[in-house]
């Protein structure tokens, strides 16, 4: 699908988008499909965010028309009712107020809900002081609980190029080569899925590296997150896996939750990895509230039916019949516009934010088959990957082949 972008309007719709791509791309994955087994029965909670009000669609189609277009998706008539606001997003964005605007119908930052400290411990019999960061997590009433000390779990703060600092945190499973890169919802942060991702990683016997958007939790800026930061973000935290931490980038599984779905995309378009996951995910900003546009405005934000068919990495979806917030429809036409894919995941009566909890045996289940596939590729005797370096002001990308692992 084409989008219609006046020359003189491409500046400012971009104003906040991340300029560096990669030349490299991986190899072409085969085609990875598997029999579709009984779907799980979540019981369709929804937890309210600011976003439900605006997801008003009707219900899901039965059938996808094919990848690529959206227009060919819905055979529904467009109601129309959302144009004004479409056009004033439009005039907004000219007049420079489009992040004030995303601040406040998209991002919705929770009060940060842990506090990072720097710990000073000895290493060996040397006696050699290590700093380290600890984090405490506020509990239902608020207050900060014990510190975590584990030698498998790390907290990170990383500098971005945008001049801004990022939170970050690594769970690391001993034995384990893939790491999940975790990108998550809207009205969320790393203290409120610190215990969800800690089970994550032992049920699926996997490494997971997950971060705070910039205005998110304890990293800078809180309360005023933006598209751009956040797609920078997720490109200094990729970063310091690849480079610091040592994880090669086909061993990396892209895991984007609801807006989380918007730079996880912008990565996987950039970057060879092992898979991505799209879980209650967004066409793209504008469809949220109006599902029946065929071609993508200029200042639309997360542009994600675009460029999924970019990232030669299988896909696997995930989305709930009984999404109040995010119409199944999203999910159904990002699953069509997939290049490589694996079939999707419709969780009957699930909702947006509940199929990890209320489906949490079939979850893990459909994950593991999903990691069972996407390991079929991995074993490739060559993988291309790219090195992006997560230092202020600068992004570095360079390709290299999988034999030069061992020097990442």
């Amino acid at each position: 699908m084409n989008r219609v972008v006046p020359k003189e309007l491409k500046q400012a719709a971009r104003d906040d988008q991340l300029g560096d791509d990669s030349d490299g791309a991986a190899g072409e994955y085969e085609r990875l499909t598997a029999s579709s087994p009984a779907r799980g029965k979540g019981e369709g909670g929804v937890s309210g965010t600011a976003a439900s009000a605006l997801a008003t669609s009707p219900s899901s189609p039965s059938s996808v028309a094919g990848a690529g277009a959206a227009s060919g998706l819905y055979e529904e008539k467009d109601p129309g009712c959302c144009t004004c606001l479409i056009c004033c997003f439009g005039c907004l964005t000219l007049c420079g107020c489009r992040d004030w605007v995303c601040r406040k119908m998209v991002f919705f930052p929770p009060p940060p809900q842990y506090q990072v400290q720097v710990e000073v411990a000895e290493r060996g019999n040397q006696k050699q002081a290590i700093k380290r960061h600890v984090m405490y997590v506020r509990d239902e009433s608020g207050r900060l609980g014990d510190p975590y000390h584990d030698q498998f779990f790390h907290v990170y703060v990383l500098p971005t190029k945008r001049g801004q600092r990022i939170c970050t945190m690594h769970i690391i499973h001993p034995g384990s080569s893939i790491t999940f890169l975790v990108s998550h919802g809207n009205a969320t942060d790393l203290g409120l899925l610190r215990n969800h991702l800690l089970e994550f990683s032992k049920v699926l016997k996997v490494s997971v590296y997950a971060y705070d958007y910039t205005g998110y939790g304890l990293s800078t800026n809180h309360g005023r997150p933006t598209v751009g930061d956040c797609l920078c973000d997720i490109s200094c935290a990729f970063g310091h896996l690849t480079n610091v931490l040592g994880v090669p980038s086909n061993q990396v599984v892209l895991y984007g939750q609801s807006l989380g779905t918007g730079p996880t995309l912008e990565l996987a378009r950039k970057v060879p990895v092992m898979g991505v996951v799209i879980h209650s995910g967004i066409m793209s900003g504008l469809r949220v509230i109006r599902p029946f546009i065929k071609s993508t405005y200029w200042f639309d934000i997360f542009p994600n039916v675009d460029i999924i068919g970019e990232s030669k990495a299988p896909v696997f979806v995930i989305h709930g019949t009984n999404d109040q917030e995010i119409d199944i429809r999203h999910g159904r036409q990002l699953h069509a516009s997939a290049k490589t894919k694996l079939d999707p995941w419709w969780v009957e009566g699930g909702g947006h934010n509940d199929i990890e909890f209320d489906t949490r045996h079939q979850y893990f289940t459909r994950l593991k088959r999903f990691l069972g596939l996407v390991s079929k590729g991995h074993s490739a005797k060559y993988h291309e990957q790219t090195r992006i370096t997560c230092q202020p002001g600068m992004v570095e990308e360079k390709t290299v082949s999988s034999r030069d692992t061992a020097a990442l």
